[in-house]
């Protein structure tokens, strides 16, 4: 098998669909197999290879030989492998995972620009503004049953009214409980009605910032801004820290 990349355009035919039919059978790869190496494949690649135990400098979007091996099982992972992958999923926390995934996707944008097209909006069977389906697409990725694909969430509000009614898994968190993984909804305009979401990288603590990998962002438009990136942001701009239960 040729080692299969992320490149402009997709890489295609049935090695790619070797691939992705390799990758869903563990759940890693949940579209329709297209035989085009695209942003949802490549997620899953890294995905495999995190749950397999790579080292964490070869988890990469690269799908080669040796993966296609550990997956359809005719070779196995070394022994260092298997207990770096039992370390990795021993007690952690579902947002965590989530956040995982989220990582996997930075940088991705909507095609063309301005149309909300994106594959989490496609995923999520919504044309509109993001952030939320976004949110939702890494928290089932993660297997939270918090999130569920067509129905939440994809607007800021629902979730807010969930959290604090301790509906659907989700309560709020004081900022300084908040940690790596949990929900965090923006108010820019402190009106009360949460406008954007992302999934905590870095948690404040007592620092007046932190950061939060979010859709639909930019660092000129944070609500609108047409692609998932790392973000640095104020605590005075949050409407709440969402703690996902399952």
């Amino acid at each position: 098998m040729r080692t299969l990349v992320l490149t402009s355009p997709n890489m295609k035919g049935a090695e790619v669909s070797a691939a992705q039919t390799a990758l869903k059978q563990h759940g890693y790869y949940t579209d329709k197999i297209d035989a085009l190496y695209g942003p949802i494949t490549a997620a899953a690649t890294k995905a495999a290879k995190w749950d397999l135990g790579y080292a964490e400098k070869n988890i990469n979007s690269q799908f080669d030989d040796q993966l296609f091996l550990f997956l359809t099982g005719k070779s196995k992972p070394s022994l260092i492998m298997r207990q770096r992958a039992k370390s990795r999923n021993k007690n952690k926390y579902v947002g965590a995972d989530a956040l995982d995934v989220a990582t996997r996707f930075i940088g991705v944008s909507e095609q063309p620009p301005g149309s909300n097209i994106v594959i989490f909006s496609n995923w999520y069977g919504m044309r509109g503004p993001w952030c939320a389906m976004f949110v939702t697409y890494c928290f089932t990725q993660a297997k939270s049953k918090s999130f569920v694909k067509g129905s939440k969430y994809a607007y800021c509000p629902y979730m807010l009214a969930d959290a604090k009614a301790m509906r659907n898994g989700l309560k709020i968190v004081k900022t300084a409980d908040a940690q790596v993984g949990d929900v965090v909804l923006f108010d820019w305009k402190g009106d009360g009605v949460p406008d954007h979401v992302g999934i905590v990288n870095v948690a404040p603590g007592k620092r007046k910032t932190f950061t939060s990998i979010e859709g639909n962002t930019s660092g000129t438009n944070p609500s609108d801004g047409g692609m998932v990136a790392l973000m640095e942001r104020r605590v005075t701009d949050v409407a709440a820290f969402i703690r996902v239960l399952n």
